[in-house]
């Protein structure tokens, strides 16, 4: 199974993506890396998230300008 999470350097992205991970799930992330709150938090989760090979992340922004 593969999925696709929005918001994974996020508190609620973040633990769902080691939860799927754990279960063996392909996880594909999705970040804004916004300044909302420390981006280099944010960062370290996807550090640690980018230990399994099962997990890939593009950052980038999905608002329409």
């Amino acid at each position: 199974m593969r999925v696709l999470i929005t918001g994974t350097a996020g508190f609620i992205g973040f633990h769902l993506a080691k939860l799927l991970l754990a279960e063996g799930i392909v996880v594909y992330g999705f970040d804004g890396m916004t300044d909302y709150y420390d981006v280099a938090l944010k960062k370290r989760r996807h550090q640690m998230l980018l230990q399994n090979p099962n997990f890939a992340v593009t950052e980038g922004m999905l608002e329409d300008r």
